[in-house]
């Protein structure tokens, strides 16, 4: 599907609409606290939290879905409230219900909405049950002016003497692209389907099957899940929680380092952990595609680093990033071999990827190297996963569960390089 640019007057416009919802919903915080303290309702700032975010618009609430999965990054009750946003957005009317998805008997069940599209239980007639996922009336350009905003929002940061060698434009033009992807469903139907294929060989892992007979621009028909269920730790036993990440890594890794596509969107309302330790991975919208240098680069990076090379690292950063005039890479050298030092063979629960992420970007900036923005979208989907890993199984190694993958993708480039020089 193709989608249309917004003008200048419509972000401004849009702006000034996020800062005017903002500015009510402040002030109105007050009365519609004591108010809902009066009828014993105890989580009112966190309902009006929630329904502030999806009040700004689908890409507040997709910032929302990724920051619920952050304990580290913010209060619990703060994840908590905004976790409800991972699919349990304000659900379509029934009358905006497309007539398309007629196809089925009975009345359609929804079973999640989200801040792009909501999903609907369909029962075909041959007793057999889909999942449908309807787009948004009206998605299209909402979230094309949101974006446009957060890319001229991402302009105005980079001007920042702190942000001076980050690659804050490129990373927000390549994470509004992607985000804007996820309107077209298919796109998402050919990710989805890759999906199923690549993690078949990775055990405990389910993607459902897309329907293409069924599907259209709006509506997206995939094989009904039945079983999932929102779980806490609790909720496990100890080798089924072990079982559920381990299997949640692998997949991850399977797709980042052999097939270079990067899953954005795993958060507790696309990655569900069964009683068995098995998991199902939904939807496919939020992905990114490296360049197959990228996926070699990073798949380096990432080995060195399992196995405390710091000096290595250094040399794959400073080929894939871009130097400055007085770029002072020797000083860059000592800092990121301490830097992988610090952080080589440790669990999940000590394993600081938001701090060791910040660090590497630091020292890049501090030394005068601009990095590659392929890099971050990497670091951002394990950031998403992290939270959950922490969560259910702290004492995971990160880096251990990735050699498999890296060691596999590492052995495909030494075997594919003679046929190259062919």
């Amino acid at each position: 599907m193709t989608v249309g640019r917004i003008g200048g007057g419509a972000v401004a416009l849009r702006t000034a609409r996020a800062f005017a919802v903002l500015a009510v919903r402040m002030l109105l915080l007050g009365p519609a606290t004591a108010a809902a303290w009066l009828r014993g309702r105890s989580l009112a700032r966190d309902v009006w939290l929630a329904d502030t975010v999806v009040a700004l618009g689908p890409a507040f609430v997709k910032a929302a879905q990724l920051l619920s999965t952050r304990a580290d990054l913010l209060p619990p009750r703060v994840c908590r409230a905004l976790s409800r946003l991972h699919d349990q957005v304000r659900p379509l009317p029934p009358s905006a219900l497309p007539p398309a998805l007629r196809f089925g008997t009975g009345e359609p069940r929804l079973v999640g909405a989200g801040s792009i599209a909501c999903v609907y239980r369909v029962v075909l007639p041959d007793g057999r049950a889909v999942a449908a996922k309807v787009r948004r009336p009206g998605i299209v350009r909402s979230l094309t002016a949101d974006l446009a905003m957060l890319e001229q929002g991402a302009r105005l940061m980079a001007r920042l003497p702190r942000l001076r060698g980050v690659p804050v434009t490129a990373v927000a033009a390549q994470l509004t692209a992607s985000i804007r992807a996820q309107l077209d469903f298919a796109r998402e139907a050919e990710s989805l389907e890759g999906f199923r294929k690549a993690l078949g060989e990775v055990d405990g892992v389910t993607v459902p099957g897309v329907r293409p007979g069924l599907s259209t621009e709006d509506i997206l028909v995939m094989d009904f899940v039945d079983g999932l269920a929102r779980r806490r730790p609790e909720d496990l036993g100890e080798e089924e929680r072990r079982n559920a990440v381990v299997a949640a890594l692998r997949a991850v890794y399977r797709m980042l380092f052999l097939d270079g596509v990067v899953h954005c969107d795993l958060h507790p309302g696309n990655l569900y952990f069964r009683a068995d330790g098995s998991i199902v991975v939904l939807d496919a919208g939020f992905t990114v595609r490296l360049s197959g240098s990228a996926r070699e680069k990073f798949a380096a990076f990432f080995y060195c680093m399992s196995q405390g090379d710091g000096e290595a690292c250094a040399d794959i950063v400073l080929s894939t990033a871009s130097a400055a005039p007085g770029a002072d890479t020797a000083r860059f050298r000592t800092g990121l071999a301490a830097l992988v030092a610090e952080h080589t063979g440790r669990s999940a629960a000590d394993f600081d990827l938001v701090s060791f992420a910040a660090k590497l970007f630091d020292l890049q900036r501090a030394h005068g190297l601009h990095a590659d923005p392929q890099f971050v979208f990497p670091i951002l989907s394990l950031l998403v996963l992290e939270g959950t890993v922490r969560e259910f199984h702290p004492d995971v190694d990160f880096q251990r569960e990735a050699r498999p993958a890296l060691v596999t993708a590492l052995m495909e480039r030494v075997v594919a390089e003679p046929r190259e020089a062919r």
